[in-house]
């Protein structure tokens, strides 16, 4: 995973698009990259950069929006129970204890809708399997240097 930090810090400095410049530098940290593939993984981190920078602006304009209502920022709004002293004794005869709790399954929970845009999802999904892959990469470098480390000590 440091490799993979390195290899996005380096993109980042280079504004995402000068990834002839990006590639010569990971050559010179000794990390190994494929150029098609730096290409597209710098595409795909300025897109992830973007979305988290709009996301962020959103969060920050709700919570803005929501202090100036006076309601906490929070991601759940409960609204008040809908008990009503004595209606339990009305609705149920059994001689049970109860509280003036509303029970979870009736209490009106309002949340915040999760984001779910499909176009967002797979931009996740897609950096997601980049990343596996890129480690797929790194290990299988890491077994030939040690199959190679077998076959060099075998033969002397």
């Amino acid at each position: 995973m440091e490799k993979l930090e390195t290899v996005k810090r380096l993109v980042r400095q280079n504004n995402y698009r000068e990834n002839d410049i990006t590639y010569k530098q990971c050559q010179e940290l000794g990390v190994t990259v494929n150029r098609v593939g730096l290409e597209i993984f710098a595409r795909k981190l300025r897109a992830m950069d973007r979305a988290d920078e709009i996301n962020a602006h959103k969060e920050q304009s709700m919570a803005a929006q929501a202090e100036q209502n006076g309601n906490p920022s929070s991601g759940l709004a409960f609204e008040k129970s809908s008990y009503i002293p004595g209606s339990f004794e009305q609705n149920y005869s059994s001689s049970a204890q109860y509280s003036n709790v509303t029970p979870l399954n009736k209490a009106e929970i309002h949340r915040k809708p999760l984001p779910n845009d499909p176009t967002e999802r797979k931009r996740e999904i897609t950096f997601e399997l980049g990343t596996i892959k890129v480690r797929e990469y790194e290990l299988l470098q890491e077994l030939n240097i040690l199959e190679h480390s077998e076959r060099m000590a075998e033969a002397h």
